[in-house]
């Protein structure tokens, strides 16, 4: 209709001069350019919504692909874990790492699937039992084997958790997986080698530690569970526990903790020491070491910032442990040591007056 009518006007104005025809000459042709204008906007809105669409579309299907492609590689390499053959299930490791490194959703499930596969039973070799000689060394055969995939297992999973620096502080593994979680409850780990990882939480409640186990410089963002576990030779010199530290019911032999830090709750309640060194060691929160064989265990120079639970019988070493004077309840120290004039008081100002040093009551014996 506009159309028409326009065109009607523009034939009977055409020749006119006089001032309204072409007034009315104008208002159309400029009715004429807005209609042609919005009609144009149209057009173009449209095309714009069908090019949105299409390349949503192609997004969703390169989408859909690239999960269908990691599915089956994940699938392939979960199947190959579960070969007989060594070099397979090695194989398979290495596809679930290339898959976790360049597939963050799906990074802290393929941890948690090596985990799992560090936490299946380790079959042993029981000499005692008759067996052919060939069966026999086809055991240990097949035993070392398996040994060397999860030893793979522990040094893939460690190689990505190890916030190496260089010498300004500036991280240089590019390969690093922040917030990552481990749980390793009950698993076997041979001198595993955690030495500088970093991690949000960690489970090895009831592991085995086979061997050195080298937990220096570690972090633990979250907490730290080592309830239950059995560790000789361990190195934790200088690792950091930001959240609880649980060490209740482990049994530690040959330890290291000298200079660890426990920003959180230290228990090692129920626990059994022995040759355990925690010279240096800061306890920011509540220490429990009540009912704890602390056979020749040392706490020199240790720091407490805050309550404590020792054992009223001990042969711990407390020699030049630092203390504060003001904390309720009082740390409970064991029998023959207690908390000298406040360290304030040797002219150091470096130390806060409301701490103290901790000696033996009777220091000629």
């Amino acid at each position: 209709m506009i159309g028409l009518a326009s065109g009607w006007i523009l034939l009977s104005t055409v020749g006119s001069e006089s001032p309204g025809d072409r007034a009315r000459l104008e208002v159309v042709r400029t009715a004429i350019s807005i209609v042609a204008g919005v009609g144009g906007a149209t057009a173009l809105l449209l095309a714009a919504r069908r090019q949105r669409t299409n390349e949503l579309a192609l997004l969703e299907t390169k989408h859909d692909a690239a999960e269908r492609r990691t599915t089956e590689l994940y699938s392939a390499a979960i199947e190959q874990l579960g070969s007989d053959k060594a070099a397979v299930r090695l194989g398979g490791l290495y596809a679930l790492e290339r898959l976790a490194q360049d597939n963050l959703a799906h990074r802290q499930t393929i941890v948690e699937v090596m985990c799992a596969y560090l936490r299946m039973p380790l079959a042993e070799v029981d000499e005692a039992v008759p067996a052919e000689g060939l069966e026999l060394a086809t055991l240990k055969q097949t035993l070392a084997e398996e040994r060397r995939v999860r030893h793979a297992a522990q040094h893939i999973l460690c190689s990505h958790l190890r916030l190496s620096k260089d010498g300004s502080g500036k991280p240089t593994n590019s390969k690093f997986w922040p917030d990552t979680d481990l749980y390793l409850a009950g698993a076997v780990l041979r001198h595993l080698n955690f030495s500088g990882c970093r991690v949000r939480s960690a489970v090895f409640s009831n592991a085995t530690l086979e061997g050195s186990a080298m937990f220096d410089g570690a972090v633990f963002d979250g907490a730290a569970n080592f309830v239950g576990a059995s560790m000789d030779h361990a190195v934790l010199h200088g690792a950091t526990f930001r959240g609880p530290a649980l060490f209740s019911h482990a049994s530690i032999m040959d330890a290291l903790f000298t200079g660890a830090r426990f920003a959180g709750p230290a228990r090692f309640d129920n626990a059994r020491l022995e040759d355990t060194d925690f010279s240096g060691a800061r306890f920011e929160g509540l220490a429990l070491f009540t009912n704890a064989a602390t056979e020749d265990t040392i706490f020199a120079q240790a720091i407490f910032g805050d309550s404590a639970l020792f054992p009223r019988t001990t042969s711990a070493n407390f020699e030049g442990a630092r203390a504060r004077t003001d904390l309720e309840p009082p740390i409970r120290w064991p029998s023959g040591w207690t908390l000298l004039a406040s360290a304030g008081d040797d002219g150091n100002s470096a130390i806060p007056a409301a701490w103290a040093t901790v000696a033996r009551k009777d220091l000629s014996s």
